[in-house]
């Protein structure tokens, strides 16, 4: 399996890729780089995925929806996901 990069920019991005890692079925780190123009952000790097690739849309994407009903105070900009 390819490596998957997520970006995720905003005030909560190091939490937001925190908890994406934490997602089960998911392995991965994340790091938050040099910040330029202000801009906080974080690369989460996922390398290990259980139950392909529907069953991991569907995960990030209750990740998602999740991430912005219980972090309201810690919102994030954008989540850029390559692979």
């Amino acid at each position: 399996m390819a490596e998957i990069q997520v970006g995720i920019e905003g005030e909560g991005a190091p939490a937001a890729a925190e908890a994406l890692l934490e997602i089960p079925g998911i392995s991965g780190s994340y790091e938050v780089p040099t910040q330029r123009e202000g801009t906080l952000a974080a690369v989460a790097t996922i390398v290990g995925i259980v139950g392909g690739v529907a069953a991991l849309a569907e995960q990030i994407r209750k990740w998602y929806q999740e991430w912005h009903k219980s972090h309201p105070g810690k919102q994030f900009g954008r989540c850029i996901i390559e692979g």
